[in-house]
């Protein structure tokens, strides 16, 4: 039996080892890192278990990743492109989405809770990936890349309050939605002041900002994160929101271009090289070998958020995208990752999941990050669009 200093390290290697691997082969990390626990956890070698000690470093690592996935999507994404980012929300996520969980109560006869988990995991694109494929191929830069960027961003936000909010009473809805509805219009407000600042609290931070003080402006940014996570968790959502809706406040239009750069860089470094891999290993560990009799129930899930979200999106794209191929689209919203795996992992702590589904889950993402990442890759060489640059996001 490892103790767990071991067991952290261990996966960490190997994580990292197999996430360069497929780095290499322009796939997922995260993919490399999910295979790394498959392999030490007990579906194949049996080395590390899954423990309570690793949900608690899994729910720390998680609340990093949320938080730097708010950073990356700032608000301007949204309130500049809001017809668009609906638009892609809904052709590329609500829809897939209403239709695969139908399918699973309706043909396939799974439970409630386990066929809206098992549905939303799989029908949500990911930011995680979404943002890597657009800063590598430079299509950040263009307004159309901004709109895929705020619907991927929009839908992951659709699907945190759909896990925190289906599975409860009407009346604990409603009061949960009036109370989320009261966060994100002080959230709103409480952005608009500081843009209106801006030039004042750029120049003190850019005043404010040397080597011997980034420390201090990083441990303000958890702060923020961890009091808004709180809030969330007291008035009952999940903290999964409240870091989100924290980072989103955070861009170089309220804190400046340097300051930004800096918090963006040193959250990217601390994620790469040991929260995301480690999370994405820890969530391996709960993998199970999916039994043949839900195969048929995998390939269910793949086939409608690929054929109907996917063509959904890329009709959407065609009509209103002028810069970018759709297939370019397709391959941004057919991409699953990072997001859709926490939601599997907090369904199956929450008791939402079984671990068979919860491994059909997994399964489906993962298979389908590996899948769409070539189509956006394809794409853009076929289409000539901005080829994929060596740079790193």
């Amino acid at each position: 039996m490892l103790d767990l200093i071991t067991e952290i390290l261990l996966l960490l290697v190997v994580a990292i080892g197999l996430g360069q691997l497929f780095n290499v082969f322009s796939m997922p990390e995260i993919v490399g890192a999910i295979i790394a626990g498959i392999l030490l956890g007990p579906a194949v070698t049996g080395l590390i278990s899954p423990s309570s000690e690793l949900t608690t470093v899994s729910t720390l690592a998680l609340f990093f990743i949320i938080l730097q996935i708010g950073i990356e999507a700032s608000s301007d994404i949204f309130s500049k492109n809001i017809r668009y980012v609906t638009g892609f929300a809904v052709s590329s996520f609500v829809i897939p989405f209403v239709l695969m969980s139908l399918g699973s109560l309706l043909i396939f006869h799974l439970p409630y809770l386990e066929a809206i988990s098992t549905s939303l995991s799989v029908s949500i694109p990911s930011i995680s990936i979404s943002s890597v494929l657009l800063v590598r191929s430079g299509l950040i830069r263009m307004e159309d890349g901004l709109r895929l960027l705020g619907g991927v961003a929009m839908s992951d936000t659709l699907a945190f309050i759909i896990l925190v909010s289906f599975h409860r009473p009407l009346v604990t809805i409603a009061i949960d939605s009036m109370s989320l509805a009261a966060f994100v219009v002080g959230l709103y407000f409480l952005d608009t002041f500081l843009k209106s600042k801006s030039d004042v609290l750029i120049g003190r931070f850019n005043r404010f900002t040397t080597r011997e003080t980034e420390g201090i402006i990083f441990a303000v940014v958890i702060l923020m994160g961890l009091a808004a996570s709180v809030l969330f968790e007291y008035i009952g959502i999940t903290f999964v929101l409240g870091a989100f809706f924290s980072g989103l406040i955070i861009h170089q239009n309220s804190i400046g271009e340097h300051t930004f750069g800096i918090l963006r860089r040193t959250f990217q470094r601390i994620n790469s090289s040991f929260f995301i891999p480690l999370f994405f290993s820890i969530s391996g560990l709960e993998i199970a070998l999916v039994p043949a009799s839900v195969i048929p129930y995998l390939l269910f899930l793949i086939a409608v958020t690929t054929a109907i979200g996917g063509f959904a999106a890329y009709k959407f794209s065609t009509r209103f995208m002028k810069n970018i191929h759709p297939s370019v689209s397709l391959g941004i919203f057919g991409a699953r990752g990072a997001v859709g795996i926490i939601i599997a992992s907090l369904a199956l702590s929450k008791g939402f999941i079984s671990n068979t589904y919860y491994s059909v889950a997994v399964f489906a993402t993962v298979m389908m990050a590996i899948a769409f990442t070539f189509v956006f890759e394809r794409s853009l060489k076929r289409n000539g669009d901005l080829q994929l640059s060596s740079s790193s996001p």
